[in-house]
């Protein structure tokens, strides 16, 4: 089936769109490259646009504020006005945010042109009202700043690589990880969190490696059973929790992956390949029944999903949305969505009608 014949909204941000989240009411935020910040309700209709600093990386949404990584500063937005309650600046550019026990939790990191390297990191806290709580600075960058369930976890790149327990605060506990590779990637759930290593390496929590992938883990998603993890060649492959291969992928490299909708109480995964300036987005079946879905898009640079609403961010500035309903309803009257098994019977059945009809018509 073409996704693009399944769109419930198509919006335009005016800018490339660098960071997009819906959250459970079905508002969606979106954020470019050049500080725009949007917000759209869930019948689609525009409820704020504001301008901020600079480009957008990360949102984090709380009950009252959105606040957003927006170049070296942090930003926090009324949620449902946009009006800005207040901005700081961090050392360097602003990766990573989240809430944390009501406080804000963010990763900044500065990059040196001459090495062409990251030079320093810190690890932030603030509170609601933007007052700093503390900053560790470290000489690793923080890859992957998580949380799921009680955990509080950075995942680290050289020297030291592994990951921090963030949740006491400095100084924080060190866990080396499985190999002495750095950390490249990251995904938690309520139930599983996991890290992606530069020698394919993934791993748990606790230390224990899950699966060792060919390629360095470019993309990480915990699912509601298993995950998938991408390569930086394209190489997908999604595994159950214990790390049981069920379906795998080739092509082009993903620029970004995600969970979204479930079918028949099976999770659906989507992935954008990149096409030249363009992407193919997919939405494959978890449950090994393969690719249910694609479409051809311009390049797709940020994505977000829950139970009932997808949405990816474009770099030709569109914010396209999917409702679930809608787009199961377009499944079940596509003949692929049925299967190549399906198809082949419907196939052999209409051949039979033909030659049926042919057989009259010569009598």
């Amino acid at each position: 089936m073409d996704l693009n014949t399944a769109t419930w909204m198509v919006r335009s941000l005016g800018e490339a769109v660098s960071a997009v989240l819906v959250d459970d009411e079905a508002t969606v935020f979106a954020g470019g490259w050049d500080g725009c910040v949007a917000c759209w309700d869930a019948e689609g209709n525009s409820r704020w646009t504001v301008q901020t600093e600079d480009r957008i990386g990360a949102f984090a949404l709380g009950e009252e504020l959105l606040v957003a990584a927006s170049g070296l500063h942090l930003v926090a937005l009324e949620r449902t006005t946009g009006e800005q309650r207040w901005s700081v600046a961090l050392e360097g550019s602003a990766d990573a945010v989240t809430w944390w026990e009501g406080d804000l939790l963010a990763v900044s990191s500065v990059y040196d042109i001459e090495h062409n390297d990251f030079i320093e990191s810190a690890v932030w806290r603030f509170t609601d009202e933007g007052n700093p709580v503390w900053v560790e600075r470290m000489d690793e960058r923080p890859w992957a700043l998580l949380v799921g369930g009680e955990h509080l976890v950075a995942g680290l790149g050289r020297p030291r690589c592994g990951m921090l327990d963030l949740r006491a605060g400095p100084p924080f506990v060190h866990t080396k990880p499985p190999t002495s590779s750095p950390t490249t990637a990251g995904s938690a759930s309520s139930s599983s969190l996991l890290f992606g290593q530069a020698d394919g390496t993934v791993y748990a929590l606790d230390g224990g490696v899950c699966s060792t992938e060919a390629g360095s883990i470019e993309h990480l998603t915990c699912m509601v059973k298993g995950y998938v993890a991408t390569s930086d060649a394209g190489h997908a492959v999604g595994r159950t929790d214990d790390g049981v291969l069920c379906w795998e992928s080739k092509g082009n490299p993903v620029s970004a992956q995600m969970e979204a909708f479930a079918r028949d109480g099976v999770s659906m995964f989507w992935m954008a390949r990149d096409q030249g300036q363009n992407s193919q987005l997919e939405v494959w079946g978890t449950d090994r029944s393969g690719r249910l879905a694609r479409g051809d898009m311009s390049r797709v640079l940020a994505m977000d999903g829950t139970l009932q609403r997808a949405v990816v961010g474009c770099e030709d500035g569109s914010v396209v949305v999917w409702d679930r309903g809608m787009l199961l309803r377009r499944l079940e009257q596509t003949p692929s969505a049925a299967g190549p098994e399906t198809d082949a019977r419907a196939s052999a059945l209409q051949a039979k009608l033909r030659a049926l009809r042919q057989t009259s018509s010569d009598d």
